[in-house]
């Protein structure tokens, strides 16, 4: 759209931050199929959706003020007990009746062993690209984590999991906030309380899932000799005319529009930590924004691009927040008056 060309990443000619839209058809069947979707079978489908889900939300309320009195160390254990089905039911009242989960590997030719680690413990770092809050209700019906929120300088702060899907596609808070912390202090703390992996989503935004954004310095501070456990998902979306990623406008209307819809298609690939790890091989490639993201940051970009086979953009979340602005001002007061007035 030639509104919002000054987003289109002048290498790559990607617009991350649009949301995709279904090619013209002029078929008569088309027509009608989505005239039943989106008045005669989406209504009741989604109501019924969002009568189940908040008689799950409510359980969910009721589940943490319980886990108040329950000490530390056990109370990650109960937690992932009452969460993990809960969140997965979520998903299934959304319309992800099967989610596709692949181990993959990036070597040609290579097998897997038993010996390979795909247990997630403790501290580790997940790492993944971002494209909806879907992306954190999958991630936390899988291991109960940690999220955090990353800020412009490299520091992270820790929030909840509605905080996470409150901020997710949102517009990106970049300065830094009162108790953030770095990564690594993060990492400690998880490790010395038990308090999960800790999920981190480095570009800082959400993207439709076209191309890979510049990451935030979150990594910078790292080298091969930090004792570190490292596991790199990466999510796609198939699109069928509408969808998952949520990159702008009412997170309602996107929610609505998922519960509305039988089904959606969703796969996860991940890399076990041995073929994830970050040594001194990987820290000596010359990768590029290295500089900016760090060595291990360039790293764990490259591993997702060649897993989804998606390109970098030389966008960022900064970007983001310019175009969410130009955005919401065109839907105030409309393209053309907008263009009148710069």
């Amino acid at each position: 759209m030639e509104k919002y060309s000054h987003w289109r990443d002048s290498g790559t000619g990607i617009q991350p931050f649009l949301p995709l839209k279904p090619p013209k058809s002029n078929s008569a069947l088309d027509s009608i199929l989505y005239f039943l979707n989106t008045f005669i079978l989406g209504p009741p489908l989604a109501t019924i959706r969002f009568i189940f889900i908040l008689f799950i939300f409510i359980i969910y309320l009721i589940q943490n003020l319980i886990l108040i009195i329950i000490p530390g160390p056990l109370k990650w254990i109960v937690g992932k007990l009452f969460f993990s089905c809960e969140a997965r039911l979520v998903l299934l009242y959304m319309g992800f009746n099967w989610i596709d989960s692949q181990k993959v590997t990036l070597t040609r030719g290579r097998k897997h062993t038993k010996k390979e680690t795909t247990s997630v413990n403790h501290g580790d770092i997940i790492a993944c690209n971002c494209q909806s809050y879907v992306d954190i209700i999958y991630f936390f019906s899988k291991f109960n984590p940690v999220f955090v929120k990353i800020f412009e300088d490299g520091k992270v702060k820790q929030i909840s999991f509605l905080e996470a899907i409150k901020s997710n596609g949102s517009y990106p808070e970049l300065k830094e906030e009162e108790g953030a912390l770095s990564l690594k202090d993060i990492i400690k703390e998880s490790k010395e309380q038990k308090k999960g992996p800790i999920v981190v989503f480095p570009e800082g935004t959400t993207t439709n899932g076209k191309g890979l954004l510049k990451f935030l310095p979150v990594f910078k501070e790292f080298t091969p000799k930090d004792d570190i456990t490292l596991h790199v998902y990466s999510i796609k979306y198939q699109f069928y005319g509408h969808n998952v990623s949520y990159t702008v406008g009412s997170k309602f209307v996107h929610f609505y529009q998922l519960c509305s819809k039988i089904h959606h298609a969703m796969t996860v690939k991940y890399l076990t930590s041995e073929e994830s790890q970050f040594n001194d091989i990987a820290a000596q490639a010359e990768l590029p924004n290295s500089v900016v993201e760090g060595q291990l940051g360039a790293h764990i970009s490259k591993l997702i691009g060649q897993v989804l086979r998606i390109r970098k953009t030389g966008l960022g979340a900064k970007d983001k927040q310019e175009f969410l602005d130009y955005y919401n001002e065109i839907n105030k007061k409309g393209y053309k008056n907008v263009k009148k007035s710069k």
